[in-house]
């Protein structure tokens, strides 16, 4: 649990500067939100300040149902709802405490699988060599990108396309542009019990190539002419780096190495002149 309590306290905004008091509010909300417990105990806020060998607040019981809705006065503000297991948050102020608390985005160069409870390594699989192993690793990290990059480009189109034909986008698109591969996928996928459904819409079963004949047809998806000709320069490399991840290739050339974090820097340029 310590890793885990040092990796929330850091999305809580001068979490070190805060009153005991105010500590255990967040803490609270650590075991409700983050360990997806249904209500949080005074024992176990106790055991949070033991764990990051922090101070703790002198009653940290008497604190919480002064705060909630048994409190013996209506002085101080309800904060907690206590039932006979625990305390939970009274909405309104949940919300109030959420807002002072910061996404923290994982860096990508960083991303590993947690082996913790795994009983085995990724390195006893037979006839690993160093440069497969290296492969991984580089392989990971670009598809790590082009998965965020593709289902940005999915909702950015869903979006675009509701607002441009209307709610029957779908049902257009897939009769005005050639998507005959996407709507077979679906068809197989709807009727398998071992395949799950990828998504809501077509889009999630388009190829990269798909995008770029949708983009083709509908231009005004984007409110600039040049960002779509930029968008769609790009589309054929993006699909040959996907390609060659999905098929295990020797190597990526470098140039698409480039072009890829390239075209990211202006595909995050395009998405604002368009209002995302």
């Amino acid at each position: 649990m310590l890793d885990e309590l040092r990796a929330f306290t850091k999305t809580v905004e001068n979490f070190d500067s805060l009153k005991s008091s105010e500590q255990i509010d967040f803490f609270g909300h650590f075991f409700i939100y983050i360990k997806k417990q249904s209500f949080f105990t005074p024992a176990q806020v106790e055991k949070a300040f033991s764990t990051l060998r922090l101070l703790p607040y002198s009653n940290i019981p008497k604190y919480l149902t002064d705060n909630s809705n048994k409190a013996k006065t209506r002085k101080k503000k309800i904060k907690f709802i206590k039932s006979k297991d625990g305390f939970h948050f009274l909405s309104a102020y949940e919300t109030e405490l959420v807002s002072k608390i910061k996404d923290v985005e994982e860096d990508f160069i960083n991303f590993s699988i947690n082996q913790e409870n795994l009983e085995w390594k990724p390195s006893d699989i037979p006839f690993l060599t160093t440069k497969v192993k290296k492969n991984a690793d580089f392989f990971s990290k670009l598809y790590f990108l082009l998965y965020h990059l593709e289902n940005s480009i999915r909702k950015f189109l869903n979006q675009r396309l509701s607002s441009i034909i209307g709610a029957n986008w779908e049902s257009e698109i897939t009769q005005t542009v050639d998507l005959a591969k996407a709507v077979t996928i679906r068809k197989e996928t709807n009727m398998s019990e071992m395949l799950q459904d990828r998504g809501d819409s077509i889009l999630f079963y388009c190829m990269w190539d798909d995008y770029g004949k949708i983009i083709r047809k509908y231009p005004q998806v984007f409110s600039i002419a040049k960002d779509c000709d930029e968008v769609l320069a790009h589309l054929n490399s993006l699909a040959k780096i996907r390609n060659a991840i999905a098929h295990n290739t020797a190597t990526i050339p470098k140039e698409y190495q480039d072009e890829l974090t390239l075209f990211l820097k202006k595909y995050i340029k395009i998405m604002k002149n368009n209002g995302c």
